[in-house]
């Protein structure tokens, strides 16, 4: 019998998932409420890649303390900030995924790696607390 702790971790990760895809898709719109405040569009993306999904990160990664988890998570919120991303910003050539793959910009790639970074401090916080 798994115990509750191991069994059914993969349900966790839709959380990741999501997360990342909303502030994709709502980059835009984002984009479009700072530059009503005269600030620049991109601030709105800045504050997703440096704050929000930072935040998420560390809160799901408290939320169920496993460090494949925090790492797979990363993973997969990063991939679905970059498709919101692409539905939030089309490009000429559609969603072709060679194309897609290779607009994402490095800075996303190692925002990812510190994702992965934050979430395993939280989780090696999170483990430690309840020892």
């Amino acid at each position: 019998m798994q115990s509750s702790r191991s069994g059914r971790w993969w349900l966790f990760l839709p959380y990741y998932a999501v997360g990342g895809l909303v502030l994709g898709l709502a980059d835009a719109t984002l984009g479009r409420a700072v530059g009503q405040f005269g600030m620049r569009p991109g601030l709105a993306t800045a504050a997703s890649v440096n704050l929000i999904l930072p935040a998420l990160a560390v809160g799901l990664a408290l939320a169920r303390p496993r460090l494949a988890m925090a790492w797979l998570g990363a993973l997969v919120m990063i991939l679905a900030f970059t498709l919101g991303l692409a539905g939030a910003h089309p490009r000429a050539n559609g969603w072709e995924i060679g194309p897609l793959m290779r607009a994402i910009p490095p800075v996303l790639v190692m925002a990812g790696l510190g994702y992965a970074v934050l979430g395993s401090l939280a989780v090696l916080v999170a483990r430690e607390a309840r020892a």
